[in-house]
């Protein structure tokens, strides 16, 4: 009966963590586009940061070191932006990578046509 109820415990831990990450990724995206929307770059840039932690453990699991590569240089490309524009531009760049991150490791939306029974 113990070895049941740790390893049910285990299972729901997991699929815990699992939805809370979803949740927090919900919520950074939100504040994400608040920051955009209004032109605050710079909080626009510190929740990017965030997304990338939250995302990175899986990034690290799937063995992905060019996704690590790509999110330096897209960092690096913001931080030697001239002007706001530049910013903007390098910005709306990372912000659609981690999207692009976030759906490859299961925690963005899956996708299907209309005649799909069971979406990928």
């Amino acid at each position: 009966m113990e070895e049941y109820y740790q390893e049910n415990t285990q299972q729901v831990s997991k699929y815990n963590e699992a939805g809370m990450q979803i949740l927090r990724l919900h919520e950074f995206w939100l504040k994400a586009e608040n920051h955009a929307n209004n032109g605050n770059l710079n909080g626009w840039k510190f929740i990017l940061d965030s997304v990338w932690r939250e995302l990175y453990p899986d990034v690290k699991k799937r063995g992905e070191p060019e996704w690590i590569k790509n999110n330096s240089d897209y960092k690096e490309k913001i931080g030697n932006s001239k002007n706001s524009t530049e910013i903007y531009n390098a910005l709306n760049k990372r912000h659609e990578f981690l999207k692009f991150i976030q759906d490859s490791v299961g925690k963005g939306g899956t996708y299907g046509d209309q005649y799909d029974e069971d979406p990928e």
